[in-house]
């Protein structure tokens, strides 16, 4: 293998613009370049100082394997700075590796120095770095070199390869076959996802509207007590009232000693995930996303990133790390608004003309959707609740192919849950919806505060009795989930207490190698990782203290200056990742099927895939054609044709 790392400078702002466009850039160049062949020692090389490393050409021209550290970023700099300046042809996509890629398919965080962290490796991602980049590499960046700065920087570069080479060295192995997924989706983030340009230019114009609209929202809300967004003294307040101390907790932060309230947008989704939030701190969570720009940033995302009406770079493979789906950045595909307008055809063109449009941070939000169009037109397919349908397979229990049969004699799960739930022959719609809520909360064992949290988010409110008695109901029709649920729990600890002896629960097999893994194995053979297992004593929610089985949280964030976090491995988790996982699996296959087919994939967001042209029958075939690995699973899909993306 080949490390690398590069390090470089432009007057283009990578973050506002986006690579292509910093990549492509005039004023964009390499500074230096580490390397390492295999474990042999590293090199730097300095732009300035002469032509471009012989062995790293004849290395590239061999065909073998490039390892960098979010690759894209390397490639494109190679395909259009390097390879021009000095007159090579660039690697080929498919001989890049990204180590960030690697990492999150083992559970881990994919930035560089978050993956030092958790891991807690003995050389570390350097501090000096921020300061070395923000001197040399960022707009209006020093030419000349000041004291030992160029040396740091090649300290700098180095310490990337190594703490890359480092960590990767006890990760497995990623198969062939998920290497090509990574590279098909490099393909697809080439490809773009194409944009209606006019309208987001015009969109943008509303911003000052936008935030108008969402502080008359916010001061309707608080009863007058905070008039707009950016008020921190009396939004702190307000929240302070209104929420309680275990609440208020977890968004206050506490810096030099003193204790404040932090509300950016990581805190707000940390608050925004509690089950029992007050509505009203619910809606302001929404209004503040509105008005801090959750909309219109995504336009301004568009309008900034897009070359020739496509963005590219989007769509981010084993981006959830801890199951294999995919994440995005930039755009955030995966957080666009749902609700979408039935008919947009007609606001759109009343916001690229000018004219007024009611509640326009709502309707915007609701349009972000459908800026996403295309002259060939296109086609999404969305898997029909897919978890629903893998949990209860993958437990392999005789009981719950009743639950499958219902799937694949195309019978509606919720009112069938309401029969055997509430012992009734007719169903109301109340009760279908109350067994929707047990279908949706409890499958992975939650319990009563999940009915409530998941109810909350379909406009209903039930008091924690009534959520109890749909757990208790749901969970009394589905009579193998919780034999499923803890037999992963103990699965996962006797292959910790057994290292080398495969233990099984259902469909899924678990084996540790005795010192840094527990391995879940899932039908289709892709390992889920959780590294570093360990039994200890810890805290329950309900103020007990009991032994369980726990490994680093990759996807978690430590407060300043704790150590990394760890989570308890237990049913829930080990539930909804097998069966997440296990949905993604079906995905990624489809991805790779619709690529071959010819098909022109645009991205992917959760359960659903999004293509460029109108190929409705060809589509679908694919999305409903089972993996080989996946006998006796009901699959289907709701496929759909448009100009413009919707739901």
């Amino acid at each position: 293998m080949l490390w690398l790392d590069l390090e470089t400078r432009s007057q283009c702002n990578l973050v506002a613009r986006g690579l292509l466009h910093y990549a492509q850039d005039p004023t964009t160049e390499v500074i230096c370049m580490s390397y390492a062949f295999d474990d042999q020692p590293i090199q730097t090389w300095f732009a300035e100082d002469g032509p471009f490393p012989e062995d790293v050409k004849q290395y590239i021209k061999s065909g073998g394997p490039i390892v960098a550290q979010n690759a894209s970023f390397e490639r494109h700099l190679f395909d259009f700075v390097l390879s021009n300046d000095y007159n090579f042809k660039p690697p080929k996509l498919t001989q890049w590796r990204c180590s960030s890629a690697w990492a999150m398919a083992h559970g881990l965080p994919g930035n560089l120095k978050n993956i030092c962290r958790s891991m807690d490796l003995p050389v570390q991602k350097m501090d000096e770095g921020t300061r070395l980049i923000r001197d040399y590499s960022l707009p209006f960046f020093k030419t000349e070199w000041t004291g030992d700065d160029k040396q740091l920087m090649q300290d700098y570069c180095e310490t990337d390869v190594e703490t890359m080479r480092m960590f990767c060295s006890v990760l497995r192995p990623l198969a062939d076959d998920e290497w090509r997924q990574y590279h098909i989706t490099e393909i697809i983030n080439d490809r773009g996802v194409p944009l209606d340009i006019p309208f987001v230019s015009a969109a943008l114009e509303y911003a000052d509207e936008v935030r108008a609209d969402v502080n008359n929202a916010i001061a309707e809300l608080t009863e007058g007590r905070v008039s707009k967004a950016s008020e921190r003294k009396t939004r702190d307040e307000w929240l302070a009232d209104n929420l309680s101390p275990e609440q208020l907790e977890i968004i206050t932060v506490e810096k030099k000693g003193v204790s404040k309230i932090k509300f950016d947008a990581e805190y707000r989704a940390l608050l925004a995930a509690q089950p029992d939030l007050p509505d009203n701190v619910a809606q302001f969570i929404e209004l503040v996303e509105q008005a801090g720009g959750a909309t219109i940033s995504k336009y301004k995302a568009m309008a900034n990133t897009h070359v020739d009406g496509r963005v590219h770079g989007s769509l981010i493979w084993n981006g959830a790390g801890a199951t294999g789906r995919y994440s995005s950045r930039g755009l955030q595909l995966q957080n666009f608004k749902r609700d979408v307008f039935k008919d947009p055809e007609p606001i759109i063109q009343s916001v690229i003309s000018g004219v007024g449009i009611d509640k326009p941070a709502e309707s915007l939000g609701r349009l972000i959707r459908s800026a996403i169009t295309s002259p060939h037109g296109l086609t999404f397919s969305d898997y029909s609740q897919i978890e629903a349908r893998v949990l209860p397979w993958l437990s392999e229990d005789p009981r719950a192919e009743s639950v499958l049969d219902v799937f694949r004699e195309g019978r509606d799960i919720y009112t069938e849950n309401a029969v055997h739930m509430f012992s009734v022959k007719e169903v109301s719609p109340d009760l279908r919806q109350a067994a929707k809520q047990g279908v949706l909360a409890c499958g992975f064992g939650g319990g009563a505060r999940a009915v409530q949290a998941m109810a909350k988010g379909y406009g209903l409110n039930y008091s924690y009795e009534q959520a109890e008695s749909i757990k208790s109901a749901w969970r009394y029709a589905n009579q193998w989930a919780e034999p499923f649920w803890f037999g992963l729990k103990d699965a996962a600890r006797d292959a910790f207490q057994s290292p080398g002896i495969i233990t099984r629960q259902g469909r899924l097999k678990f084996m540790s190698d005795g010192k840094d893994y527990i391995w879940m194995m899932l039908p289709s053979g892709r390992l889920l990782a959780y590294i570093y297992p360990k039994i200890e004593l810890v805290d329950y929610p309900w103020g007990d203290q009991g032994w369980e089985l726990t490994c680093l949280w990759g996807s978690g964030k430590p407060k300043s200056g704790e150590k990394w976090p760890r989570r308890v491995l237990n049913h829930l988790i080990l539930a909804e990742n097998a069966t997440q996982g296990t949905a993604a699996d079906i995905m990624r296959e489809t991805i790779v099927r619709a690529h071959d087919a010819g098909l022109d994939v645009l991205f992917s967001v959760h359960d659903e895939l999004v293509v460029e042209g109108r190929c409705h029958d060809r589509l679908h075939e694919i999305m409903v054609d089972p993996p080989g690995w996946s006998a006796g699973l009901p699959i289907d899909a709701d496929t759909q044709e448009a100009n413009r993306y919707g739901k």
